[in-house]
């Protein structure tokens, strides 16, 4: 009778050290992270509103599915198409006023989970903003995509993008009238627009967006110093390479007959064949197809 008592202890001891309260893990939520950290500027009678948001749940979690925004003021709901970048957000607002303006966010998901409100963000705009719409020239230059505006005395924020959409973050701010973007890629599509800034941060109202494709259409400097070398009998063409960055090589012409098809990716060639009194033409020829004049040797 005391062992099987003992045993019965024993038993409940250790079915109570075994049991567990809860799951090794906190408890999931379906309700989406906060919008947090809004930042809001003023451009002519436009407020952008704008902020970064990574799809999560509340508990860290990945949010796979759809979601949305809600925007509220402090009266009522608005509502307003949101924009976005990746994972940069943004909406327009035109006001009328100078009052403050507040807005909060909420993020619902099309499961119709919630996520908290965001706290109220607020801007005093000023009805004393810069009253001019820039006009720029954009065109494509050897080593990028060059825009020119007039000189004024503003700050001018130039915005990029690779769609005809005003974006809220400029690529861009410099005080002068010309920018060269050394940032593209040949075959790309790269769209621009700019706002002028006076000493408050409060900008213009955007200039027409424009867009160009960058294209290499520009050929490579030509080599220099052509010369012929005779070696027991055989002749050899030699020069120094052209100065261009993108030279993938060159083309030796002879009386109008080409020899290589393929740029030679050299400064050293050997010559069948030559004939007294021949004219060899070299072309240097850029990655992008473009040959350069040539250089001539008589």
């Amino acid at each position: 009778m005391k062992k099987a008592f003992n045993f019965l202890v024993f038993f409940l001891i250790l079915t109570a050290g075994c049991g567990v309260k809860g799951g090794p893990y906190p408890p999931f939520t379906t309700s989406p992270e906060t919008v947090k950290n809004v930042l809001i500027k003023q451009q002519d009678q436009d407020l952008i509103i704008y902020w970064n948001y990574i799809p999560r749940y509340a508990d860290g979690r990945e949010m796979k599915e759809n979601f949305r925004f809600e925007i509220f003021t402090f009266e009522h709901r608005i509502i307003k198409t949101v924009k976005n970048s990746g994972n940069l957000y943004w909406f327009r607002y035109k006001f009328s006023q100078e009052k403050e303006y507040c807005f909060r966010i909420r993020v619902i998901t099309e499961k119709n989970n919630k996520s908290r409100f965001s706290r109220y963000f607020c801007y005093i705009p000023t009805l004393n903003y810069p009253n001019i719409k820039p006009v720029f020239d954009i065109k494509v230059v050897i080593d990028g995509i060059k825009l020119i505006w007039e000189n004024n005395n503003f700050k001018t924020n130039i915005y990029k993008g690779k769609e005809r959409v005003l974006y809220p973050i400029p690529f861009k701010s410099l005080s002068d009238n010309k920018f060269l973007d050394k940032n593209v890629s040949v075959g790309n599509r790269y769209c621009y627009y700019i706002t002028f800034e006076d000493n408050n941060g409060v900008e213009s109202l955007p200039s027409d967006i424009k867009c160009k494709i960058f294209e290499d259409i520009f050929p490579p400097e030509p080599p220099t110093n052509p010369k012929l070398i005779e070696r027991k009998g055989e002749f050899y063409l030699i020069w120094t390479e052209s100065s261009s960055k993108d030279t993938a090589g060159y083309i030796i012409e002879i009386d109008g007959k080409v020899l290589n098809k393929t740029p030679i990716k050299t400064y050293i060639f050997k010559i069948p064949e030559y004939k007294k009194g021949s004219v060899i033409k070299i072309y240097a020829v850029d990655k992008a197809g473009n040959k350069s004049k040539p250089a001539i040797l008589k």
